[in-house]
């Protein structure tokens, strides 16, 4: 079994908050997962300083385990990608955990100043050929959602070619895929592969009533539970748990259709 803490959108720069930050880190140092998943989003005008400045909470975390990070759409405004690169890490990576049996994929949808996202051909390669390594826990990182969301706005900044990365990961029997982006925790099931969305983290850029919040998931070759743990008190909730291939739960999240029948606003 692998542990993982998926953490997301620090939008250090923008309503950050150091306070909820601290809990991040006192909660990865006092479970020490096996790894540490950041989808995106780490500042918010991709700025050197910014950058610079949300480094040594990267650095404080790496000490205590091993980190896989992929840049967001906020980390790339102002030709943030190479900062990115230059202070964070690479854009794209992969890291095995052989004697835990797992391969972790990152992946970059996000591109220069643009607000939606897209992985292209040369990176579906890329996974391709990564994801051919034999291993029983399959994981894909990136930033931008796959599939909308309810309740999380209607911008359209999904993944362009969306529909490839879907294929890919039914062609490949991904087990799970983590995303960010939207600021809100949720997760769909298809075939084989877990889709699990990601909080914000340690701001304040919340949608509608959510909590700050990241993921502690506990995968073992398909089997996996997820709690969401709200930044604010480090509660945690069970997000979603699934043993044998089959979905015994899913938080459900409000959707828009039940404020609409709750509304008088459409009464005649």
């Amino acid at each position: 079994m692998v542990e993982i803490v998926h953490v997301s959108d620090f939008h250090y720069g923008n309503e950050f908050v150091p306070e909820y930050m601290e809990n991040v880190i006192s909660y990865i140092e006092d479970k020490k997962p096996d790894v540490v998943i950041c989808t995106g989003d780490l500042v918010h005008k991709g700025r050197v300083t910014q950058f610079h400045a949300v480094l040594p909470y990267i650095q404080r975390i790496r000490n205590i385990t091993k980190m896989l990070i992929v840049p967001g759409n906020h980390d790339a405004k102002n030709s943030g990608l190479i900062y990115f690169e230059k202070i964070i890490g690479p854009r794209r990576s992969r890291l095995i955990l052989d004697e835990l049996d797992t391969l972790i994929v990152g992946v970059c949808s996000a591109r220069d100043d643009m607000s939606e996202g897209m992985i292209g051909d040369e990176q579906l390669d890329f996974c391709g050929r990564c994801f051919d390594k034999n291993l029983e826990n399959r994981v894909l990182a990136l930033h931008h959602h796959l599939i909308p969301v309810p309740l999380s706005g209607q911008k359209f900044t999904t993944v362009r070619d969306a529909g490839e990365i879907l294929e890919f990961t039914q062609l490949f029997e991904l087990d799970l895929v983590l995303m960010g982006h939207r600021h809100v925790p949720h997760a769909y099931v298809i075939g084989p592969t877990t889709f699990l969305y990601c909080g914000t983290s340690t701001s304040k850029k919340v949608r509608a009533d959510d909590s700050p919040s990241f993921n502690h998931i506990f995968l073992d070759k398909g089997d996996i539970e997820v709690f969401m743990v709200n930044s604010t008190n480090l509660e945690r909730n069970l997000l979603l748990e699934r043993k044998l291939s089959r979905t015994k739960f899913v938080r459900p999240r409000r959707t828009r259709i039940e404020h609409l029948l709750s509304s008088d606003v459409w009464d005649d």
